[in-house]
């Protein structure tokens, strides 16, 4: 979804400027929206993108915040399914019946089936946040319960503090590298549900209620497209890159960085054993993802044997661990039709490396593809300013 064009149609129409109306939160109507401006509107928006709405969709109501209006056309673009990733969890309530450092905290049975479903998305690699209003050292105490069936090293990121819990979130995002809408939040609290769904709509909430038999199931099921891989214990990756990012702050250039972490990285050809990690790179990967394109198994596996194109893998380690295949490239007579890196090793270079092998394997002048979408648009001149055409 071109959301910077649908801007600017709606500030024609209200004869306001784009700036002004991009962080707008109040309703429409406010600042000029009729409904006649709102069909012209419409019109416009149909004619631009070549697209039909709906006549069940035709209510202002439906268009009368910027979120809202963005809720209500996400159905008439297409861009990649995100995959959700991450499962933000609040602490008292949730993890435990009861308020740490007011009371006794309980840990029965009901809390421990959910302890066990959650201990299951942790081993197929669904990365636990906690994020809570509470103190970070009455967390932490009562993750050490002797009832606990999760322990500290479960979670990829705990925020535990006195701030709001959509100023958290957006802490963990930012902290994580992730999108927001690779994430869900549970909660007992339909007050901090509806704040974060009205100021984070990316994110899926989902209240907990213990006497919901069916909620443990809902919430699993949010998870049900994240396939187990090889043996990447992925909230140890992303402890790792805690200490990488503590360590970067101290250099200058990804060369010191990488000759600071004694990195070792390596591009090759791809194997038929790297076909599992690598259809789970390619549906993970939004971000520097170039063409937007994912494979099942089965079709890299049919590339690599019937040698349709070359598949470049690009894997790292450092002194923290290894990181496994974080980058892959596909050359089709000598045209980039995919070109993806994970987010967990951006700013180091990497790219660089694994264009250059592509580079040297092509037998004339190489094009890239590459389909713009919301989150893949910061490197939109990636190939330009590297001297690959772009189509």
């Amino acid at each position: 979804m071109d959301k910077k064009r649908i801007i600017e149609l709606l500030a024609g129409e209200l004869e306001i400027s784009p700036a002004e109306l991009e962080n707008y939160k109040s309703e429409l109507n406010e600042i000029g929206l009729t409904s006649l401006k709102f069909i012209s509107f419409i019109v416009k928006l149909e004619e631009t993108f070549d697209i039909e709405i709906l006549d069940s969709d035709l209510l202002m109501d439906n268009f009368i915040t910027i979120d809202k209006l963005f809720g209500t056309l996400k159905k008439y673009f297409s861009e990649p399914q995100v995959t959700k990733k991450c499962l933000i969890l609040d602490a008292d309530g949730v993890l435990w019946k009861g308020i740490s450092g007011e009371e006794d905290i309980v840990i029965d049975g009901e809390v421990l089936a959910f302890h066990a479903a959650l201990k299951d998305l942790y081993r197929r690699g669904v990365l636990l946040c906690i994020c809570s209003k509470n103190e970070n050292f009455l967390i932490e105490r009562s993750l050490v319960h002797p009832k606990m069936l999760l322990a500290k090293e479960n979670f990829a990121c705990i925020t535990a503090n006195r701030n709001d819990k959509v100023t958290s979130i957006r802490a963990i995002s930012d902290e994580l590298n992730m999108t927001l809408d690779a994430m869900a939040f549970v909660d007992d609290s339909d007050y901090e549900l509806g704040f974060v769904g009205m100021n984070l709509p990316e994110v899926e909430c989902i209240k907990l209620d213990y006497s919901d038999s069916s909620v443990i199931e809902r919430i699993t099921s949010i998870f049900s497209d994240v396939q187990p891989t090889s043996d990447l214990n992925r909230t140890q990756l992303y402890h790792e890159q805690k200490e990488r990012e503590k360590d970067k702050l101290r250099f200058t250039s990804p060369e010191e960085y990488n000759s600071s972490l004694m990195t070792r990285v390596r591009v090759a050809r791809a194997e038929i054993s790297q076909c599992a990690r690598l259809s789970e790179l390619s549906s993970r990967t939004h971000q520097f993802n170039l063409s937007a394109k994912s494979y099942t198994e089965d079709e890299l596996r049919r590339i690599i044997t019937g040698r349709e194109c070359d598949i470049f893998v690009l894997d790292a380690a450092d002194k923290y661990g290894d990181m496994g295949i974080v980058g892959m490239a596909v050359l089709r007579d000598n045209v980039i039709e995919a070109f993806m890196l994970s987010c967990r090793v951006f700013e180091r270079g990497f790219e660089y490396m694994l264009l250059d092998a592509v580079k040297s394997a092509a037998s004339g002048q190489i094009s890239g593809i590459y389909s713009a979408t919301e989150k893949n648009k910061r490197f939109a001149d990636f190939y330009k300013s590297n001297g690959v055409v772009t189509v």
